[in-house]
């Protein structure tokens, strides 16, 4: 064998140790690791990075049976339509939509299922726990799309485009994959053995084609996740955004003291505890120092159909004296919504709350803002001052200031819940 060859493969079998001697650390009371994807390649930086922005499932849109048996019948893997007849209880069956998730249980003693939603990358992780043994595989994840069943790994087919470039002539290269009508774009199972228990410990990532709200149902041997749109789970829905963060600092205050990623998600952090009272569904576009991209900002906003897409920003000029707060927004109209209200009525309620010089609202023409233009949801940003500023600057570095940003952006949100149209028209 080519001594090249037999290199490579030792730097490879060295490098696969290091990882499994990293997980086994990692996982701390796990003794064995067992991992299963499908569609790897476009999942890798959701498997490895963290994701802070999530929302637990609601214990009240959970149900179970009253009397599970710890039976199980012979055969419960569903490959038909019929199966599901058969197999499924009746007064689940009743219940779902056109689309829902079918997980086949490993075992049936004392199982529990946790659902985190990663909305932002259009992805729900299933945690289960409590299972008695490990085969826990993608073929026993099935889906149902209206009068299609689809079992095991998504199949795609890859949309190939061709490039010509002058100097290295033609190439072709995959920009997508088209997974049909199948919801479902990607699966992968991580399963761990307690070290103490012997029970296991199953995370199920599947990727869909879009962002769902879920309502989960509990028979003897499956759980159901039914994938509705969150306009018929949700009277209200918000989409609050943090912008830059991670690796994108955004502007910076003389001196390179201060981010603006770090001010817009301090404000916006402030005003999650103001609207975890309401009862408005909230979708945040990142609760952390994250990197999070402009196209799955806005796509998450279209997704949900929501009322109110609001970005929080700060400014910056390259001489220091512009400063004061002003709202952003497109000369558009959506559901009866105009976005020039909408910005006058956040302008006025900002105002109200902060010190800053209002410099009102600002009309932004077509492709002057990513998300703006891409939107199609009634969507203002909200400048809340000047960095490069000394004066604003000052104001923005205090605690209880960035709070009132926060109270002003919450006022202007519950004052448009009650006076725009698409309040009292609904969903």
């Amino acid at each position: 064998m080519d001594k090249a060859l037999l290199k490579k493969a030792a730097i490879q079998s060295v490098a696969l140790m290091i990882t499994v001697v990293t997980l086994s650390y990692a996982l701390e009371h796990y003794q064995t690791v067992t991992i299963a994807a499908s569609n790897l390649e476009s999942k890798a930086t959701i498997n490895t990075s963290t994701q802070h922005d999530i929302t637990l499932l609601n214990e009240d849109l959970t149900e179970a049976p009253e009397n599970s048996s710890e039976d199980k019948v012979t055969n419960t893997v569903i490959t038909t339509l019929e199966d599901l007849t058969t197999k499924v209880d009746d007064s689940i069956l009743e219940k779902l939509g056109d689309n829902y998730i079918i997980i086949q249980k490993p075992s049936a003693k004392n199982m529990t299922l946790q659902l985190e939603d990663l909305y932002i990358n259009k992805s729900i992780r299933v945690t289960l726990t409590g299972m008695t043994n490990a085969v826990l595989t993608s073929g026993m994840v099935s889906r149902v799309k209206g009068n299609e069943l689809f079992t095991g790994d998504p199949a795609f087919n890859e949309i190939i485009s061709t490039k010509v470039d002058e100097k290295k002539g033609t190439s072709e290269e995959v920009t997508t994959k088209d997974f049909g009508r199948d919801l479902c774009h990607g699966i992968t199972i991580i399963t761990q053995e307690d070290e103490g228990t012997k029970q296991y410990t199953a995370q199920v990532l599947i990727e869909l084609d879009s962002i769902y709200a879920y309502v989960v149902y509990e028979d003897v041997n499956y759980y159901l996740i039914d994938l509705k749109k969150p306009s018929e789970v949700y009277d209200k829905i918000l989409v609050i955004d943090a912008g830059h963060g991670g690796k994108d600092g955004g502007a910076l205050s003389k001196g390179e003291k201060y981010y603006e990623k770090n001010i817009n998600l301090d404000i916006l952090l402030h005003l999650k505890e103001l609207l975890d009272k309401e009862n408005i569904k909230v979708y945040y576009t990142r609760t952390a120092d994250d990197t999070v991209f402009l196209r799955p900002r806005v796509t998450l906003a279209n997704a949900v159909d929501c009322d109110y897409f609001i970005s929080i920003h700060c400014n910056a000029n390259e001489v220091t004296w512009p400063n004061g707060t002003e709202v952003l927004y497109y000369d558009n109209e959506y559901k009866g919504v105009s976005a020039v209200e909408l910005a006058n009525l956040f302008s006025d309620e900002v105002g109200k709350a902060v010190s800053l010089k209002q410099r009102g609202i600002v009309e932004k023409q077509m492709e002057d803002i990513f998300i703006m233009d891409k939107s199609v949801v009634p969507t203002i940003l909200i400048e809340v001052g000047y960095l490069t500023n000394s004066s604003d600057m000052a104001y923005l570095s205090k605690s209880e200031n960035r709070k009132a940003v926060a109270q002003g952006i919450y006022n202007g949100i519950m004052r448009a819940y009650n006076e725009l149209p698409v309040a009292e028209e609904g969903k």
